[in-house]
């Protein structure tokens, strides 16, 4: 391309560059601001250790972590049951700019970003229509979810980026090379969760049932094999870790309520009724497109559905209802910014040529929730309790949050402000006063700790683990399995029966080898530091768009003092 062409482009697309600057500062600004949660925690601990071992081992010599109680570890103290992307990629990131917060989240919200990139390009491509793409674009970025999901260390981000790509290369999958390229997004998508690969075969059918991708029928079953033979495997591989989270529907009535369920948590951070309604008018009269692209866009909308409904149908095959409650959209994150296309899509049909309409439906699903399920479920249950209903909505505390969306400015500010939770405080306070080889132990959340810290932590294994006779065998030292000579104890009483010991058991055992404990600090309980789910997400000022429990027990520090020796 000429620098004159290139120039052109940017003037024709000089909109779209501002968007995606202002989504590069949404994404990008304060990233390693906060601590880790968990999940985080665990993506940066395991990407540590391939920097160590070149493998995500969970043992690297000094502390053993497993957030499945050794159900996800082989034999050889590897973690396998979840592919292992993401944990390279945040390895890398470690490799070039340190092991830090920035780090560990960078690579997935350089994903976030590519994939504000790839709406517009996707969208263009389709139709050619300047508009539709910014729709969808603008879209997609207002969508706090989204950005959320962003600026997390952990794969949501790498699933919107590839599912996006798989389907711009399954639409234009006409030549040997295009056809290479799916198979290799196709693998790319299925290691950074398992669940990728039920898009691919969702793509595979509609080359069987739909005239309109016939000629992709033979690209498709040519790049089969090669993508059967690098992911397939893995299921064999991982099998147990794949158990532990997953449940079977049991009966065909569980099925539907699974699947009722999931389409909340779509319509409850996407435009799912938004985009149901537009498709319905958008079905009356005329259109104004021309043919050919018309029939590129009916392309690009089948293929979001089907991807979509593969989702629905897997989570519902997969996942109890209470599950889906709590993690949401975690296994399906690309629905968001694939709802966003296809509004930006029937936007712009719909409008029919007049701006006026376009830029009221546009306003209409930015900046307000009437494209959503949550103003239509208002007077639902606020506190529902998903493990005693069929299924379980989320109804924001204050009534005006159901229609306005206030995450919006909330997230805004939470760019500039300090959010220090539970793990950062504790963290805190054992960097100030613990020394490099003290012992830790913990009941809850032990991978950010462990990161933040990098205090040797005991109590990570128990009898009753999957891992107990094989890291026995394997001659981890005596403190991975009890107490025993810790130093500190920072215990989560709000989730005291967490591994199966309460804090009696653990007090009581101290004390009859003769320690003294000293409670030196009671830390606020916040629940988690920068959780992905927007319906449980602490923003700063300790601000939650939904109910929660606010009345969690305080976390607790204790220093151990040990008798002195002979």
């Amino acid at each position: 391309m000429k620098a004159s062409d290139a120039l052109t482009t940017l003037r024709r697309h000089w909109v779209f560059l501002l968007v995606a600057m202002i989504g590069a500062g949404l994404i990008f600004t304060n990233l390693g601001s906060g601590y880790l949660w968990a999940d985080e925690g665990d993506t940066a601990v395991l990407a540590s250790n391939i920097l160590k071992f070149g493998v995500p081992r969970s043992w690297d010599g000094v502390t053993f972590m497993d957030s499945d109680f050794g159900a996800r570890v082989n034999n050889d103290l590897v973690m396998v049951s979840s592919p292992w992307l993401q944990y390279y990629l945040a390895a890398a990131s470690f490799w070039l700019f340190g092991e830090n917060t920035f780090a560990a989240r960078l690579p997935f919200a350089f994903a976030g970003w590519l994939t504000i990139l790839l709406v517009y390009r996707l969208i263009w491509q389709s139709i050619a229509d300047r508009r539709a793409a910014l729709c969808g674009t603008i879209l997609t970025l207002c969508s706090v979810q989204f950005l959320l999901f962003c600026r997390q260390a952990r794969y949501y981000a790498l699933a919107m980026l590839f599912t996006l790509l798989l389907i711009e290369t399954f639409l234009r999958m006409k030549t040997p090379r295009q056809t290479a390229l799916f198979a290799f997004v196709a693998i790319l998508l299925f290691h950074t969760h398992p669940i990728g690969i039920v898009p691919v075969f969702a793509l595979g059918a509609l080359t069987l049932i739909d005239r309109g991708f016939s000629s992709q029928r033979r690209s498709f079953w040519l790049a089969l094999p090669a993508v059967s033979v690098l992911t397939v495997p893995w299921f064999a591989l991982a099998h147990t870790g794949y158990t532990e989270n997953a449940s079977l529907v049991p009966s065909v009535r569980d099925f539907f309520a699974r699947l009722v369920q999931y389409l909340i948590e779509c319509s409850s951070v996407a435009p799912l009724i938004g985009v149901t309604v537009l498709a319905v008018v958008s079905s009356i009269g005329r259109s104004r497109i021309d043919r050919p692209r018309e029939q590129r866009a009916r392309e690009l909308l089948v293929t979001i559905l089907a991807v979509s409904v593969s989702y629905a149908i897997a989570m519902a095959v997969t996942q109890r209802t209470a599950a889906l409650w709590v993690t949401g959209l975690r296994y399906t994150s690309a629905v968001i910014p694939l709802l966003a296309t296809a509004a930006g899509l029937l936007i712009v049909k719909v409008s029919r040529e007049r701006n006026s309409v376009l830029l009221s439906l546009l306003l209409l699903f930015a900046f307000t929730n009437f494209a959503q399920i949550t103003p239509w479920l208002f007077s639902a249950d606020k506190n529902p309790d998903p493990e005693q209903k069929i299924v379980a909505p989320h109804v924001p505390e204050k009534m005006i949050n159901c229609f306005l969306p206030a995450a919006d400015l909330l997230f805004l500010r939470d760019l500039f402000y300090s959010n220090v939770g539970t793990v950062g405080k504790c963290s805190e306070f054992l960097r100030e006063n613990a020394r490099a080889n003290d012992l830790l132990v913990t009941n809850y959340e032990s991978e950010p700790l462990y990161f933040h810290t990098r205090l040797p932590q005991g109590m990570k294994i128990m009898r009753q683990d999957a891992i107990y006779e094989t890291a026995l065998r394997r001659g981890l030292p005596e403190y991975v399995f009890g107490v025993d000579h810790a130093r500190w104890v920072v215990w989560r009483f709000n989730w005291d029966d967490y591994l199966g010991i309460r804090w009696p058991d653990v007090s009581d055992h101290l004390l009859a080898e003769g320690a003294r404990l000293n409670d030196v600090a009671e830390i606020k309980e916040t629940a988690w530091e920068n959780r992905e789910n927007i319906h449980f997400h602490r923003f700063s000022g300790d601000t939650y768009l939904f109910p929660h429990d606010a009345n969690l027990q305080a976390a607790h520090i204790f220093r151990v003092d040990w008798p002195a020796g002979p």
